[in-house]
């Protein structure tokens, strides 16, 4: 009986284990709530904002928004866009300035 629960804990805790993404090279992730306080004090542009340069420059649309993080005491935006070429990739943006920080 004892081993199962140990077992049942340690599967848990691999479960509820955030990405290690979310906690290595982009710093932390913030949540819905957090980011929307973000847009409202200003620290941020929303996200319709910054993906209309985005549009015009490379055609296509957004596949996936992977988040907002903080990286190198900074905001940025992660989002997967498809290209009008039919490119896949990963956009990193200022969020507080909608500047393209890199394209991977």
């Amino acid at each position: 009986m004892m081993k199962r629960t140990l077992l049942a804990l340690a599967l848990f805790a691999l479960v509820s284990a955030p990405p290690a993404f979310a906690q290595g090279q982009w710093g932390s992730s913030f949540t819905a709530g957090e980011a929307r306080d973000a847009r409202e004090k200003g620290e941020i542009k929303p996200l319709n904002e910054i993906l209309q340069p985005i549009r015009r420059q490379y055609g296509g649309n957004m596949r996936r928004f992977d988040g907002l993080y903080e990286r190198g005491g900074r905001k940025v935006y992660i989002i997967d866009w498809v290209t009008g070429r039919g490119q896949l990739v990963t956009f990193t943006i200022d969020a507080r300035s909608g500047r393209v920080l890199s394209v991977d």
